[in-house]
Parts: C-alpha cells; sequence; structure tokens
C-alpha cells in the first residue's frame, strides 16, 4: 500500500514484493545531476537499480523485438529490413551502484524477503528531498532489530550523495556486522557495460575507478568515506562483484553508520578524474547531518518557487508537490553537459535522449521556476548546432537540423527502424519556440545576442529549404506532427502554426538585436512568414493537417480514453481514422503561445478532446489546461490528478520503467498556466485567472524579467506580489496594465 501519509510525503505503508519495481522510480533520489532508484541498500535487483549520471553515456546491444501485427505497423511505423539488422544504439549507463550496506544480526544478514517484518514504512520527504526507510525486523528465531535508512543526493554539491543507516537491537545483544561498498554486478539493457579500473580500501574510505567500454569509454570515480561505530574494519571485501569493507561493532544499545560517496566523470572535470575526485572528497566533512544542513538550505531557495500549495485538498497538494520534486532532480542546475531527457534520471527507458518534451512540456517549468537551469538546457542545444547543420548538410538542407533524439554528440539518434520520428522535424520549431520563450520570460538579452539569435536563424535556413511553394502559398509536406498516428502528414497544423510564429518573432528581433542576415535571407524569411499556410476552416476549426476531418469518426466508438488505443491496434486502422495519440492542435491553445484564434478555442477543444486516446502522458496536462481555460474544472480536476498521479497510479503501465517527465512537469504548467492564466509577453505578463470551486486557495510564485512574483488565488480574488527584484509590468485580467511594485488584490 503507497500513497500519501500524514504529512503529505509519498509514503510505503507495508512492504510488498511485487510493488518494487514501480517504487524504485518513484523513490529516486537525485539533484538533476545524478539519479539513485529506490533500490535497497542491503541488495539491488536487476530492474529495480539503477544510478545515472546526467550525459554519461554509453553505446549498447539494445535488444529490440516488436512484432507489426496490424496494417498500421506495417505500412507506417517499422521499417522491418532495419528492424532486421538493428543493433547498436547510444544509451544511458546504469552504473556500479554505491548504496551497498548489509547489515548482519548474528549470523543472519537482514533481507526483506527473510525472516520477519513487523513493522514497515518508506517515504519520500518532497519537502527536504531526502528518502527514509524505518522497519522492526523479527530474523525468524524472535530477534527484533529497528532498522532506519536515510539518504539524499545532495543540492549543496552535485557530486555528493550521502547516507546513514541506524541499527537498534530491541530484546537481544546479538553482535552486528556492517557491511558496505560497491556493487559492480550491475547491467544496462542486461549487458556489462563498464569495467573496473582501480579499488583500493583503506581506514580512511574506499576509491574506486571504472570506464564505459564501448564507444565513448567515458571514465568515472568514486570516493568513499565512511563513519564506522566502535569496532574493526576488515578493508579486503569482494564478493560477487561487490567491493567494500567488513566492519564488526563492539556492542552497544544503538549502531550508526554513516557514508559519503563522492561521484564524478570525466565530463566533470578537465583535470584528471581520479585525482580530481579525490582531491574533492578529501573536501567534504564526512557527517550525514552537517551534509543534510547545506543539502536541505539549498534545496529549500532552489525548491521555494517551484512549490506551488494547494489549501483544500490534501490530495492534489500532495502528489503536486511530489510531481514537482521529481520534475528539480531531472535537470543540471549547473552546467549544459546534457539535456532534460523523457523519464529524468529515473531509469534507463527512451536511453537518456532528448526529445521536443524538453522545449516543449519540461523547460517551461523551469524558465518560470529556476530561470539558470533553462539557460543550460538551452546551452546544450546550442553545443549541438555543429552537428545540427551536419544534420541537415546530410539531408540536402541549409541551416540546422536538429536530432529528434538528441544524445551526447548530436547525430540522430532516433531508432532506424521506426520510420515516423524521423518526420518529426517540428524538433525544428520546438527549438527556436523555446529559446524565444526563454527570452520573453526571462528578457535576457545577452543569451539570445551570443546563441540565441544564431540557433533561430540556422533552423529557419533549415526551414526555407524545407518548404515548399503550391497553390500559391508555401506548405510544409510529408511530416508527422507529434500525434504518431498519422504520419506522412501534409500541413500539420502544429509544426505549420509553430514554424511561421518562429519566422515572425525573428525579424522582429533582427530589428530589436540588430542581428545582421543576408538580404536574400530576410527577402525570404518575410515571404515565408507572409505566405505560410496556417490551416483554419471558415468555421474556425483547425484540421490537424490536410484532409483530417475526411478520416473516419466511426472506429473510436467501442470505447473512450485508453480504450480506443486496444481497439485500433487490434484493427490497424489508425491512419484511416481520427483518432489520435495525444494533442496536437490542443498545444496550440495551451502549452505554446503561438498566436492563434482563441475566438474558436472551445469548438476545437470539444471535437479533439473526443478524438483523442491519450495513449502519451503528455496528453494530461494539456487536457487539463484547456479545460480551466474554458471553464469545465470537473474535467480539469480529473486531468490534472492524471497528470500528478501518472505515475504513483501507473496509467499506462510503465512506470517501473521512469518517471513520465514531461506530465510531471505540466503538474506546476496547468496550475500557471491554466489557473493563474499566465501569458508571459515582451513587456508585461498578463495574469487571466481560472477559479477552481474545489480548492480553497492556491498559492504560487513564479520568476519574471529577474523578479519574483507571489501569486495566490482564493475564491475570485487574486492577490500578487513582488518578492523579489524590480518591479513588474502586469496586465490585470481586466486588461488593465499597471506596475507591481508592492502587491495588489483583484476581483475578477
Amino acid at each position: 500500500m503507497f500513497g500519501l501519509n500524514e504529512k503529505k510525503f509519498f509514503s510505503e505503508k507495508d512492504y510488498e514484493m511485487s510493488d518494487e519495481p514501480i517504487l524504485a522510480t518513484l523513490f529516486t533520489t537525485g539533484n538533476g545531476y545524478m539519479g539513485v532508484r529506490g533500490s535497497f541498500e542491503e541488495f539491488g535487483s536487476l530492474r529495480i537499480q539503477g544510478a545515472f549520471v546526467r550525459g554519461y553515456i554509453d553505446e549498447i546491444i539494445e535488444v529490440c523485438e516488436p512484432f507489426t501485427d496490424n496494417e498500421y505497423m506495417k505500412k507506417y511505423y517499422l521499417d522491418e529490413e532495419k528492424l532486421k539488422t538493428f543493433e547498436k544504439q547510444d544509451s544511458c549507463v546504469n552504473m556500479p551502484d554505491f548504496l551497498l550496506v548489509k547489515i548482519t544480526i548474528g549470523e543472519k544478514t537482514f533481507y526483506t524477503w527473510e525472516g520477519k517484518i513487523l513493522k514497515w514504512e518508506r517515504y519520500l520527504d518532497s519537502a527536504n528531498a531526502e528518502y527514509v526507510r524505518k522497519l522492526t525486523w523479527d530474523d525468524g528465531d524472535g530477534n527484533v532489530t529497528e532498522l532506519e535508512f536515510r539518504r539524499f543526493a545532495s543540492f549543496n554539491n552535485q557530486n555528493v550523495y550521502c547516507q546513514k543507516v541506524i541499527v537498534r537491537p530491541i530484546n537481544h545483544k546479538l553482535p552486528v556486522t556492517i557491511t558496505t561498498g560497491i556493487d559492480t554486478a550491475v547491467k544496462t539493457c542486461g549487458q556489462f557495460i563498464t569495467k573496473n579500473d582501480d579499488f583500493t580500501a583503506d581506514e580512511t574510505g574506499m576509491f574506486y575507478a571504472f570506464h564505459a567500454v564501448n564507444k565513448y569509454k567515458f571514465k568515472a570515480a568514486y570516493a568513499i568515506k565512511s563513519v564506522f561505530p566502535k569496532g574493526k574494519t576488515d578493508f579486503t571485501y569482494s564478493e560477487n562483484g561487490r567491493l567494500g569493507a567488513v566492519h564488526v561493532c563492539e556492542k552497544a544499545k544503538e549502531y550508526v553508520y554513516e557514508k559519503i560517496t563522492f561521484v564524478g566523470t570525466e565530463r566533470d572535470t578537465d583535470k584528471n578524474v581520479n585525482e580530481w575526485v579525490k582531491e574533492e572528497a578529501d573536501k567534504l566533512a564526512v557527517s550525514y547531518d552537517e551534509q543534510r544542513v547545506l543539502h536541505v538550505k539549498a534545496y529549500k531557495n532552489y525548491f521555494d518557487t517551484m512549490d506551488i500549495v494547494i489549501e483544500g485538498d490534501d490530495q492534489a497538494d500532495g502528489y503536486l508537490r511530489f510531481a514537482s520534486y521529481h520534475t528539480a532532480i531531472s535537470a543540471c542546475m549547473n552546467d549544459d553537459v546534457h539535456g532534460i531527457s523523457a523519464k529524468g534520471l529515473t531509469g534507463e527507458r527512451y536511453n537518456q535522449f532528448v526529445w521536443w518534451d524538453s522545449e516543449i512540456h519540461q523547460m517551461p517549468f523551469f524558465i518560470y521556476t529556476a530561470p539558470e537551469t533553462a539557460k543550460h538546457l538551452l546551452m546544450y542545444r546550442y553545443r549541438m548546432l555543429p552537428q545540427a547543420k551536419k544534420n541537415a548538410k546530410l539531408n540536402g538542407m541549409d541551416g540546422a537540423m536538429f536530432a529528434f533524439c538528441s544524445s551526447v554528440l548530436g547525430d540522430e539518434k532516433v531508432w532506424v527502424y521506426a520510420r515516423h520520428p524521423f518526420l518529426q522535424i517540428h524538433i525544428d520549431s520546438d527549438i527556436p519556440y523555446g529559446i524565444i520563450h526563454y527570452y520573453t520570460a526571462t528578457g535576457d538579452e545577452d543569451f539570445m545576442k551570443n546563441y540565441g539569435m544564431e540557433m533561430i536563424h540556422e533552423c529557419l535556413k533549415f526551414w526555407k529549404c524545407r518548404v515548399e511553394s503550391r497553390n500559391g502559398r508555401y506548405e510544409i509536406l510529408r511530416v508527422t506532427g507529434t500525434d504518431e498516428h498519422h504520419p506522412y502528414v501534409d500541413n500539420d497544423a502544429y509544426t505549420n502554426y509553430c514554424v511561421k510564429f518562429a519566422f515572425g518573432k525573428f525579424l522582429d528581433l533582427c530589428e530589436k538585436f540588430d542581428y545582421k542576415i543576408t538580404k536574400s535571407d530576410y527577402a525570404a524569411f518575410k515571404d515565408i512568414y507572409e505566405n505560410l499556410y496556417v490551416p483554419m476552416l471558415p468555421n474556425g476549426m483547425i484540421p490537424q493537417f490536410d484532409g483530417y476531418f475526411d478520416l473516419s469518426r466511426g472506429l473510436e466508438e467501442a470505447g473512450k480514453g485508453t480504450l480506443k488505443q486496444f481497439q485500433m491496434k487490434k484493427s490497424g486502422l489508425y491512419h484511416k481514422s481520427q483518432v489520435i495519440k495525444q494533442p496536437d492542435v490542443a498545444l496550440l491553445f495551451t502549452m505554446v503561445n503561438v498566436g492563434v484564434d482563441y475566438s474558436h478555442f472551445a469548438e476545437n477543444w470539444d471535437y479533439y478532446e473526443q478524438m483523442c486516446e491519450s495513449s502519451s502522458s503528455l496528453t494530461f496536462p494539456v487536457h487539463a489546461i484547456a479545460s480551466a481555460k474554458n471553464h469545465r474544472m470537473l474535467s480539469f480536476y480529473n486531468y490534472y490528478m492524471n497528470t500528478l498521479k501518472m505515475d504513483v497510479d501507473d496509467i499506462h503501465g510503465v512506470a517501473w520503467q521512469g518517471v513520465h517527465s514531461g506530465c510531471l512537469a505540466g503538474g506546476y504548467l496547468a496550475m500557471i498556466y491554466g489557473i493563474f492564466g499566465v501569458i508571459a509577453g515582451e513587456d508585461a505578463i498578463a495574469f487571466k485567472p481560472n477559479a477552481v470551486p474545489f480548492f480553497k486557495k492556491i498559492s504560487a510564485k513564479l520568476f519574471y524579467h529577474g523578479s519574483k512574483i507571489s501569486a495566490k488565488l482564493e475564491g475570485n480574488k487574486l492577490t500578487l506580489e513582488l518578492i523579489g527584484g524590480d518591479e513588474v509590468p502586469v496586465i490585470l485580467p481586466d486588461g488593465k496594465k499597471f506596475t507591481l511594485k508592492n502587491n495588489v488584490t483583484v476581483l475578477f
């Protein structure tokens, strides 16, 4: 049984072995640099165990055996010839497990499946980013012991991971032995892809060096410092791939063991990584409590803006905090070595590739809560720009063609046997949109002058080659939108609207920043902007792509929600139906602000909501925002709770693989966009709130142009307060503009 405890922390009240895979995901601890799944210290099970460092990637033999059992899969989804020869792929590396701490009571080692667990609670304190497991264990012979495990990935020092184990004998005086170290018997996609380089252990701690063995061969090292209770330590422990030390404790009422691990890779430093790790580890205070004080202070400072408080609904409040915690630990705060992946740092699935989710679903969370982190995500894209130019050239295009699946080099990592992702070139409008969104909300002119304008320019040079002149206008043919059920379409609405928006904004920004482009580029860009087709029927309906409304509506009638998916997979006729995988047109009214005509929002929303089967987790925050903006608050609440509990309730049945990071980021964004109605403009920030009858009060914070704003919504009363930075131009719900200096309360 798991859910929220009395403090609204995510909690497990009873141990159930079958829940281990999903809880390994949900109990992940991390700090954006590293993510450590909720594996048990005493034993790391396969599929449960996982430690990942952003951008620590190597090549694997990826075992893939999809089967085409319908027309859609055969003709549009899989290239079976390439599937036969597919073998190698980049992937995040499941690193050696430094959590290892085994407790032996007398002659029996504690394992969850041995003896009897008399009491159990495990929780993730999302307010302090700390994992805690407390239990009472009977060894099977009546000897009862209390065990407590605590751990966190430090927000004060991104390379530091801290653990504390407390052992309390209850009714016995049996000897206690602590075995600690590193479990190197860890696999990535079922393969050993790291090799031991060095291991030493003495009274000062342990040092372990290793490298990935295949393509990139990145080096890494751990330096472990321990504080043992009184006793004797043997530093020669080595067993079945486990390296470390065995400590036999002197008899006491309580035994406390502390373990501080410094994790480093050669992607962190220009120095010799082994020497650097040793030097940095030597600077650390080897005290869990001291490290925790520093960590909690740094985390609270970082998380403060992310922490929306909902009064009147403990479920919504607690799960929102849990979702925002998982988003906070998904992106690196301090560098641009890598971007943000679909699973964050919680699992191997999707190989830690960076997708379009980054700019549209994940980065906006950081734009409003941690702008420097958002900037790092964009700087990762900038570092991939040279390869993006090569990608375009390989495809016979000018400019830059960013990889739909981006790894450490920026070359395309889409699985070669999957046909349609190669057509999802909307990534080359998503990135310009992300850059423009970042600038609009932050006012970071230096970034635009030095990096942003160049990236947008190169993307638009690609689009200049890709658009086609047809029917007296420019069109974009043969693409796949965000809805992957309909590949090879012409004039996908999401793509066309976003491309047009990018051309228009770029031309405006060229004048603002005096950015120099050739006369031919300027003329071509202006021509495309003015004449690119953006679909809309006379009645205001936006066809998702050419011919969409001519497809069958009848195929979806047998089921609703995800039930549609099963019916469609059986018949294999997605491409002949209006049933869509996830929102495409609805994105234009919710997550992106590209100037669509909102006077027809309701009609489009009514239609596309019924056509969407929600088989992508990214559906739920988009639908929540659309419901709020159309004042359908029961629908909002249902979609919103699905957003927050996507993985807790395992709605799609794959939470064991890692969290749905973009969906969870949508918890914060659904509040900011849907409920507070925030629209960030270059010159002012607007609030158009939508009251939620289920919540008593909502308190949120966000950054705009370097200033920090507090926004509170209670009934139909909106209160804004400037809590940091310079005064802010604000547009109120009635359309009036004023300057926020102190605070203001308005009724709407």
